[in-house]
C-alpha cells in the first residue's frame, strides 16, 4: 500500500503539467475560433478539453477504479483523439496549408492518445516490486 501512495505522489507533478499543457491547448482552440481558424482550433479544443478532463479526474481521484470503468475512460480518450484527427481532416483547407493542418491535427491526436494510454496511474499488487 505504501508503494502505491509513493507512486501517486510522484505522478502528481506530471499530471499537473498535463493539466497546464492541455489547458493551453484549449485556450489556443478558443482563440483560434475567435480568429476564424476552425481547422486548427477545433482539434485543439477537442484534445485540450479531453486531456484536461482526464488529467483533472486523475488528480482529484474521480477516475473510476474498476477495470471495466478504466477501460471505458481510456476508450473515451482514444475516441476523442480519433475525433480530433477526423475534424482536422474534414476542416483542413484546400491548397498548400492542407498538409500542415492535417499534420498538426495528427500530432495533437497522437499526444492525446499517448496520454490516454501512458498517463494511467500504475497500480501495483501488494508485495510487488
Amino acid at each position: 500500500m505504501r508503494r502505491d501512495g509513493v507512486r501517486r505522489v510522484r505522478d502528481v507533478p506530471l499530471h499537473i503539467l498535463a493539466v497546464v499543457i492541455f489547458g493551453l491547448l484549449t485556450w489556443s482552440g478558443v482563440v483560434g475560433l475567435a480568429q476564424g481558424v476552425p481547422a486548427l482550433a477545433v482539434p485543439s479544443l477537442i484534445v485540450g478539453v479531453a486531456g484536461a478532463v482526464r488529467a483533472l479526474s486523475i488528480l482529484t481521484g474521480l477516475l473510476p477504479t474498476g477495470g471495466a470503468a478504466r477501460r471505458v475512460v481510456g476508450g473515451a480518450t482514444l475516441l476523442a483523439a480519433v475525433a480530433a484527427l477526423a475534424t482536422g481532416l474534414v476542416l483542413a483547407p484546400h491548397g498548400t496549408d492542407r498538409g500542415f493542418v492535417i499534420a498538426v491535427s495528427a500530432v495533437l491526436a497522437a499526444a492525446l492518445a499517448a496520454y490516454g494510454i501512458l498517463g494511467e496511474p500504475v497500480r501495483r499488487a501488494a508485495g510487488g516490486s
